[in-house]
């Protein structure tokens, strides 16, 4: 397994085979990345024509002044501007990113819960999802794709804690707080009291209550002896936890013995060290990146990376542990400096958007500079290599400057996510929504600027002279000076007032409007009253909206959200991989805890990832734009929970009287409406819907009420003629069978000689 961290190629052992393809591995990035940043040149020198018509600023062969007249007509930033916001919205309706990974089936339900609000704590908690998403959808519409990466930063965690109990409870503090993410060092122990109460009864319950008083004198003796023992080694704890458990039951001193050392006191000092891990969305600028263009998917690049000038100080603060004298002697030093983007490989550094230097920054790197703000540049690449000789490519990840290795290691994804929204078939690289619209913000220049000298020319007056009669030079020069050169001279004659341009510009105007109307159709806006509104259309939106939903408008645009939620799904799955990859942190076990179903420190995906039992949650629903839906929608989900609400409530009611609810029962017709509210983005349905205690305590009041209701005098009336009607039968029943009191008189008479006579 590759792993090598902080060292200077040439240190490295290369009679290893391991380090020997390594070495080999590292020497091949260097080719690569300066050939690829060579074939990559064209797409750089396009997003530069694309940031530079983003700002207005003059390109070469494009919008270059004309007559020192620089204007230029605004049209890639207000498309720019205008699509990143309504994909942002479509994005993260109501400023959060709401999605769910989809359960591959019902046992996987929980886990897939929690997976969900697990990722979601990351994006939407931890993180500022308007902030991250709004500068990466930016990227994308400008440079083609916009590529984001997904950082664990990991902050350790050290705590001091100082607690008390017998050795098995030590050991279950341990334990726990194994189970927790943390490694916990035991610093010192010390006997400090007997738990007499738990000594006696132990004693009493072996021995009896005969010797329990012999033992007691015993034990005080054991206790003052506490006080003049030394802190524990950890010989004499291993040596007393070995003992313990080796220890037989031979006399009554033994079982006394073994009885004091089972509730022994101790006080323990423990330092416990753990990891907190939050996971950062940077983005990567795009003419810093380099990779296959022929590929299309991220996740099957055979090789990326990206380079990123810094300063010494800035990679020390990014990389704490390496060797600063070492990286400071074999860096790759940065001429161009920060603000000179490029690859500094082989000096390529001429195709960046931000190629001019910020004026009033000093940017150096030359040896007579501070140290720390020598400016150098880092290298992370991902390169697909048969790192160990076995026949297959392993995945390493390779983060250098020059031949500094900051670390090397083998990885199982790349964590970049990649945004594009205007892909071309068969490439990685698409087409961005800036560069679309370039030629119009050209032909607008040129019309506006062909106004602007009409104008000029029309206010400003002009003259002409015959040039053999009289020399204005030294005038134009600004000199207060003309040159006479005929005698003849006639001022009458020689100078004259030009006239006015007359051209007709009329045209210009209709041209601008056709040439407007062809620059919102490059964004899908090809019928002029429809507006760019990526909403999912449902039902309850007004009459208009439905009009509109499935026109050439609605279509188009909606599609340009849906590719760019293509690189936030991507960007969702990474982070739940990078949970997983971390999975036995401390920060993950609480994060996990807050949203297990039993809120035990354990992540599900992360203990079936290592039974090889898990799934890929590559299934992922996001909901699109639902905050541009009408009030007409906001208020039929409200009535929808409402009518949730009262359905369950009259269901739980009849079962309830009729003696047929139980908690089994009720979790079954409970969960087709705490799948509705799930639906509508209440992930809590006890927020809405009674819980299980609710309904248990419910149940039971009704049936203490029903106990003890009192019947109506309607209800009582019913009961009394039930009742009469009972003892009639009962009566009819017995005189027929001959039990009733008269026929048993009747029977006595004739024993005793006197029968009834019936007339």
């Amino acid at each position: 397994m590759l792993d090598i961290k902080n060292i200077p190629i040439s240190d490295i052992n290369q009679n290893r085979k391991l380090n020997a393809n390594f070495v080999r591995m590292k020497n091949l990035m260097d080719v690569k990345m300066a050939s690829y940043l060579r074939y990559l040149g064209t797409k750089n020198a396009v997003n530069r024509a694309s940031d530079y018509h983003y700002l207005c600023l003059a390109v070469t062969d494009s919008t270059a002044p004309v007559n020192g007249i620089d204007y230029i007509h605004p049209s890639v930033k207000p498309v720019v501007d205008y699509a990143t916001a309504v994909i942002t919205k479509g994005l993260a309706p109501n400023g959060e990113i709401n999605f769910e990974f989809v359960a591959d089936g019902e046992d996987d339900e929980e886990a897939a819960r929690q997976a969900t609000e697990m990722v979601s704590s990351v994006v939407n908690e931890m993180n500022d999802p308007h902030f991250m998403l709004e500068r990466w959808v930016m990227d994308a519409a400008m440079h083609k794709n916009g590529m984001m990466m997904i950082m664990p930063v990991r902050e350790p965690i050290i705590r001091y804690v100082e607690t008390q109990g017998t050795a098995d409870q030590l050991r279950a503090f341990e334990q726990q707080a194994q189970e927790s993410g943390l490694t916990a060092l035991r610093q010192t122990r010390r006997r400090t009291t007997v738990d007499m109460a738990a000594v006696l009864k132990e004693v009493q319950a072996l021995m009896g209550t005969a010797d329990s008083e012999m033992s007691q004198s015993i034990i005080d003796s054991h206790i003052a002896g506490l006080a003049v023992l030394p802190d524990d080694d950890d010989d004499t704890m291993n040596l007393e936890r070995e003992t313990m458990l080796a220890a037989g039951v031979e006399n009554k001193q033994t079982i006394l013995d073994d009885a004091i050392a089972r509730n022994t006191i101790y006080t323990a000092k423990y330092k416990l060290t753990g990891y907190n891990i939050k996971i950062k969305f940077r983005s990567i600028a795009q003419h810093y990146w380099i990779c296959d263009p022929t590929v299309p998917e991220m996740r099957d690049m055979p090789f990326c990376g990206y380079y990123d000038p810094m300063t010494i100080q800035e990679a020390v603060e990014l990389y704490p542990d390496i060797d600063l004298a070492q990286f400071e002697r074999f860096a790759e030093y940065n001429m161009n400096g920060a603000y000179q983007a490029g690859s500094v490989l082989n000096n390529l550094a001429i195709h960046a958007r931000d190629s001019v230097p910020v004026m009033g920054v000093p940017v150096s790197s030359a040896a007579s500079a501070d140290p720390d703000s020598r400016q150098i540049s880092i290298v992370t690449v991902w390169n697909r290599y048969d790192i160990d000789g076995d026949g297959e490519l392993e995945l390493v990840e390779l983060i250098y400057s020059g031949s500094y290795i900051i670390s090397a290691r083998e990885v199982e994804f790349i964590p970049v996510a990649n945004m594009c929204p205007k892909p071309l078939p068969g490439n990685f690289y698409g087409m961005s929504i800036a560069e679309s619209v370039i030629p119009m913000q050209e032909y607008n220049t040129s019309a506006a600027r062909a106004e602007i000298q009409l104008g000029l020319l029309t206010a400003t007056p002009r003259i002409g002279v015959k040039p053999d009669r009289l020399d204005f030079e030294m005038l134009q020069d600004g000199e207060s000076a003309i040159f006479i050169l005929d005698s003849k001279f006639d001022p009458a004659k020689d100078i004259y007032q030009l006239p006015p341009p007359s051209g007709n510009l009329q045209f210009l105007e209709v041209a601008m409007n056709r040439i407007q109307q062809d620059t919102m159709a490059m964004v899908g806006m090809t019928t002029p009253s429809d507006v760019f509104n990526p909403e999912v259309m449902a039902p309850g939106n007004s009459g208009i909206k439905l009009q509109m939903a499935l026109t050439p408008n609605q279509i188009i645009q909606d599609n340009t959200v849906r590719n760019a939620a293509d690189g936030l799904k991507e960007a969702l799955w990474l982070v739940w991989r990078t949970l997983i990859q971390y999975g036995d942190d401390y920060g993950v076990k609480k994060l996990a805890a807050k949203y297990h179903p039993d809120k035990r420190p354990e992540y599900l995906d992360y203990l079936a990832w290592d039974d090889m039992n898990f799934c890929d949650r590559k299934h992922i629903q996001i909901e699109l734009a639902l905050g541009m839906m009408s009030q007409e929608n906001a208020l039929g989900r409200l009535q929808i929970i409402q009518k949730c609400q009262t359905d369950l409530y009259m269901q739980v009611q009849g079962m309830a009287q009729s003696g047929t609810l139980t908690p089994e029962i009720y979790q079954k017709v409970k969960k087709p409406f705490a799948d509705t509210l799930y639906v509508l983005g209440v992930k809590d349905c006890d927020t809405y819907l009674p819980s299980d205690d609710e309904v248990r305590v419910m149940i039971e009041q009704g049936q203490a009420a029903a106990k003890n209701k009192e019947p109506s005098a309607e209800d009582k009336k019913r009961l009394a003629d039930a009742g009469l009607a009972q003892a009639k039968t009962e009566q009819i029943q017995a005189e027929m069978a001959g039990t009733d009191s008269e026929s048993q008189l009747d029977y006595m008479a004739v024993a005793a000689g006197d029968p009834k006579v019936y007339s």
